[in-house]
């Protein structure tokens, strides 16, 4: 199970092959939410988003028990994360991905040598179903990109780590939410450590599988598939992930396509940063005007960049700078 000693351990093994990412300062949210808030730049971490280090933490424990090959399924960014660890390590990543999957996110895992395999299916659920029938017909042990206590304790745990370092006075921190994986971890170690600390978590509105979870007492794990650019915010929360999550948020925001999109454009002009629209999510929950105010220090999560060039001309398109 996550536990404290488990994201020391991560923390400890991927240091100096990960990023410790900065934090920057938001002048214009600080201003409009009347507290410093800060961006964790997870965007700047190696691959391009924290998916990095479950991936490397995740590999590492497999190849303490002499596995050499494993199989995930990625809606992207786990899988460049993955397909990254394994060529560090020496090991070999077959990743499985759903036919939206972005595609700087595909080229940038079969670039790093990933055993790469398209489904018909657009939905990260319906693939991830693919996925485990496949890795298993081909004997491959399989990874979960987020319910995982690995995946948790690496992705989420050793970024809040680094938060708590970061911004020792953190009132609030507010986390984007697909599979739980960096949320789930997160939360984990700020409530261990912070139990007032304000935990904010962020979904898009056609695919809100945690508050779902809530309603229902129980996991969803499957949520239709919807169009979007925020593909790692699509689909069902994990069992492990939502058992974390359940007791250890404060609010939930949900978002909708064009608040993502519009966030996105947001981020461009006023910090000249391209962030992905699972990202763009924090930044849009801030930017409403029924936003809740925190009462002090307040760290956004921007959880990665991979984007396509395509995606960014639409949204700019959309969103007139």
């Amino acid at each position: 199970m996550i536990s404290i000693q488990l994201i020391h351990e991560a923390a400890a093994r991927i240091s100096g092959a990960i990023r410790k990412t900065p934090v920057e300062e938001c002048p214009i949210l600080s201003d409009l939410l009347g507290v410093p808030v800060w961006l964790k730049l997870e965007n700047e971490q190696i691959t391009g988003s924290f998916k990095a280090r479950g991936a490397l933490f995740s590999l590492l424990k497999a190849k303490d028990s002499g596995i050499q090959r494993v199989a995930t399924c990625s809606a992207g960014n786990h899988g460049k994360g993955m397909a990254w660890a394994a060529r560090q390590l020496g090991m070999q990543a077959t990743i499985f991905v759903p036919s939206s999957v972005d595609p700087t996110k595909l080229d940038g895992m079969i670039r790093m040598g990933a055993d790469v395999h398209t489904s018909r299916f657009p939905g990260y659920d319906e693939t991830e179903h693919w996925a485990k029938h496949e890795s298993s017909r081909l004997g491959l042990p399989f990874i979960s990109a987020f319910d995982d206590d690995w995946v948790m304790a690496a992705n989420g745990g050793t970024v809040a780590k680094e938060v708590l370092e970061q911004i020792p006075d953190l009132e609030t921190l507010v986390l984007p939410v697909g599979g739980g994986g960096l949320s789930g971890g997160a939360s984990y170690l700020v409530k261990e450590l912070k139990p007032d600390c304000r935990i904010i978590l962020c979904q898009h509105q056609g695919s809100p599988a945690f508050q779902k979870s809530m309603e229902a007492g129980e996991a969803i794990l499957e949520m239709p598939a919807i169009e979007t650019v925020a593909g790692g915010l699509e689909g069902g929360i994990g069992r492990l992930t939502f058992e974390v999550l359940k007791t250890r948020y404060d609010a939930i925001e949900l978002l909708n396509e064009e608040e993502i999109q519009r966030a996105m454009a947001w981020t461009i002009k006023n910090h000249q940063m391209i962030i992905e629209g699972s990202a763009a999510v924090v930044v849009a929950a801030c930017l409403r005007s029924e936003f809740r105010k925190p009462k002090g220090p307040t760290v956004l999560v921007l959880s990665g960049r991979n984007v396509a060039a395509s995606t960014i001309a639409h949204v700019l398109h959309g969103n007139r700078l």
